[in-house]
């Protein structure tokens, strides 16, 4: 029986997910690859539960809190993540079951979730930028690339509370031996991405 791979790459906008994971699917012969976006704007359509907190976009999440502080910010990224993860643990699953090899493109990246997991199906992958000044440079250029009618502006404007959630995310993972890319350079970072992914997969990416 042919085991499934699944690939998570997560980060928030503007660090090179969506462009990176249609990279790697390309070269990997991956069929299916799924944006964590489109859960999320398939759970807002329910008003009941935990969806409620997805009525905010996740840079507003942190309302549902009180004033806007770091402390909210984070604890708005982090409800609205535990509700997504509900449906993508379910996905993961399925795939796995499936023997479906998938990429998945995500903003909620907790490594709590991924422990459910065997090491051998799931290969988490945190892209983050470091340099805020790049950062929103990437977000502006997104809509040459990657995301044509959502320009980056309105997104820069909350680059503030996306650099909360990203330096907690890298806080979460100080030690967990998930993989982290600074993408400073675009393809210095999506080729060492490829070569983990490939040895991943069982591919020798130097063929």
């Amino acid at each position: 029986m042919k085991k499934a791979k699944i690939i998570l790459i997560g980060g928030v906008p503007g660090v090179g997910k969506t462009s990176i994971s249609g990279y790697i699917a390309a070269k990997l012969g991956i069929n299916i690859v799924l944006s964590g976006d489109y859960l999320r704007e398939f759970l807002r359509a329910y008003s009941y539960s935990e969806a409620h907190t997805l009525s905010y976009s996740v840079y507003d999440s942190w309302k549902e809190f009180g004033p806007r502080t770091d402390e909210n910010i984070i604890k708005g990224y982090l409800e609205q993540g535990k509700t997504l993860w509900t449906g993508m643990h379910r996905i993961i699953t399925r795939a796995l079951e499936n023997g479906e090899s998938m990429i998945m493109e995500i903003l909620y990246f907790l490594p709590d979730y991924f422990k459910d997991f065997p090491k051998q199906d799931l290969l988490p992958i945190y892209l983050y930028i470091s340099e805020e000044h790049l950062h929103a440079s990437r977000l502006n250029e997104r809509g040459e690339f990657t995301h044509y009618n959502s320009p980056g502006e309105r997104l820069v404007s909350h680059l503030p509370e996306y650099r909360i959630m990203m330096r907690h995310t890298l806080h979460l993972l100080s030690g967990s031996g998930i993989a982290a890319f600074d993408n400073l350079d675009y393809k210095k970072t999506r080729d060492e991405i490829m070569e983990k992914a490939g040895e991943f997969v069982g591919l020798d990416t130097d063929q």
